[in-house]
């Protein structure tokens, strides 16, 4: 792997890490829990792009550094957290995750 590989693989890794990490807060619109959410999937999802990017140009370990990032993050969202919502419902592994995201703090 050359050197920018590495470099894009570290920020990748920074990424998912951080999105998983950084807390939530309130806003006037938004609880804690749904402002987590999204910095969540927000890191995930710049995580795979970069860890996709730093395989190229092998298309096969890009497609499996992105799948295993994707599929990591995904599976801990579901065991772990509340942070998967389709439609208004939250799918959890944990039934006090699956409870309605609370009113925003003011």
């Amino acid at each position: 792997m050359t050197t920018l590989a590495w470099v894009l693989l570290g920020a990748g890794a920074l990424a998912l890490v951080l999105g998983a990490a950084v807390p939530g807060w309130d806003t006037p619109a938004l609880p804690k829990r749904a402002v987590k959410r999204r910095i969540y999937w927000a890191g995930t999802a710049a995580g795979i792009v970069l860890v996709f990017l730093a395989g190229l140009p092998d298309l096969q370990s890009s497609l499996a550094f992105a799948a295993a990032a994707g599929i990591l993050m995904t599976g801990s969202a579901y065991f772990r957290t509340p942070h998967i919502k389709i439609g208004g419902k939250i799918y959890s592994g944990y039934e006090p995750h699956r409870q309605p995201d609370p009113p925003p703090a003011v």
